[in-house]
């Protein structure tokens, strides 16, 4: 009666056991499914932004008199996307923060600029048609942006690298930028 106790506790085990491993094999297939829907989901990009985005970084790496350090690029969600760089001009380095996001129409674009809190930049009245961005977007495009706007916000004193950021808000036709760049040494 005993020996049948321990038959009936041995077999108990190995079915736990049994159990547990089961679990982590459903867990290893879980991060699978997850592994290939984030990879189906980059598949959903907006393709003009992805366009965009790879003709600016075409652009910026083709100039001399920039030599870019970093270039991380993370998408949002399908019509936003993060950029970080590091680039050397001059033997300066400055670290740039970018926020791109594609909309529909300019209409919603502008907006979209319309609704956000601007009392401290102001308007950039320079034509700046030929920036890298408007740019990108007429050879992404094939035709020059019709609406370039540009907010500017210079944070801190420009004398002290440690206290300085130039935020900027820029529209382009049916793209918002939004940017904080900093000088890093």
């Amino acid at each position: 009666m005993q020996f049948k106790s321990i038959t009936v506790i041995a077999v108990l085990l190995l079915v736990v056991a049994s159990l547990s491993a089961a679990g982590c094999t459903t867990s290893t297939t879980s991060n699978t499914n997850q592994t290939s829907s984030a990879t189906s989901s980059a598949a959903t990009h907006d393709a003009f932004l992805e366009k965009f985005l790879t003709t600016y970084k075409t652009l910026e790496y083709a100039n001399s008199s920039e030599k870019y350090t970093a270039w991380e690029l993370e998408w949002i969600n399908s019509t936003s996307a993060h950029l970080q760089t590091s680039e050397i001009i001059k033997n300066t380095t400055f670290g740039d923060d970018y926020t791109y996001m594609v909309f529909a129409t300019s209409q919603d674009a502008t907006n979209y600029i319309n609704t956000m809190n601007k009392t401290a930049y102001s308007i950039d009245t320079t034509n700046y048609r030929d920036s890298p961005n408007a740019v990108a977007y007429q050879n992404a495009t094939g035709q020059a942006p019709h609406t370039f706007k540009r907010y500017v916000w210079n944070e801190g004193n420009q004398l002290n690298i440690s206290e300085y950021k130039n935020h900027q808000l820029l529209q382009i036709d049916n793209i918002v930028l939004i940017s904080t760049t900093k000088i890093l040494r």
